[in-house]
């Protein structure tokens, strides 16, 4: 599995990274801004699912979202947004959005490629 992890922090980034290195059966990339994203989806990148953070600066995580769908080929690329915010109301929105599921930070490194693959499995039809 490839992912395409999008976050303005550069620990949650390695974290993350380390997270799959550890036995997580997946290949990440990262990218440290919603630009950096969609350039890297632009030019070839085809992950399997993208983890977005919501809150950065310049374009956020809805933001990217909407840019995505509008790219060739990721009509339905799975994301799963990743957030601070843990209010219902606020899970519901990005749910809303489009988003496969959310994982609230922090969360266990050791936990989230499990977590990732659940909220796939969930997803899919």
């Amino acid at each position: 599995m490839m992912i395409l992890h999008v976050d303005d922090d550069d620990g949650i980034r390695a974290l993350t990274d380390l997270a799959f290195s550890l036995g997580g059966g997946a290949t990440v990339r990262s990218a440290a801004s919603g630009a950096e994203a969609i350039s890297a989806l632009e030019t070839g990148c085809r992950p399997d699912v993208i983890l977005l953070d919501v809150m950065m600066p310049d374009l956020d995580g809805p933001g990217v979202l909407a840019k995505i769908r509008q790219l060739p080929g990721h009509a339905r690329t799975p994301v799963i947004f990743m957030t601070a915010q843990s209010q219902d109301h606020e899970l519901d929105r990005l749910l809303a959005l489009g988003g496969v599921g959310v994982i609230i930070k922090p969360f266990d490194p050791l936990a989230l490629p499990g977590l990732v693959n659940d909220l796939l499995r969930r997803a899919r039809p």
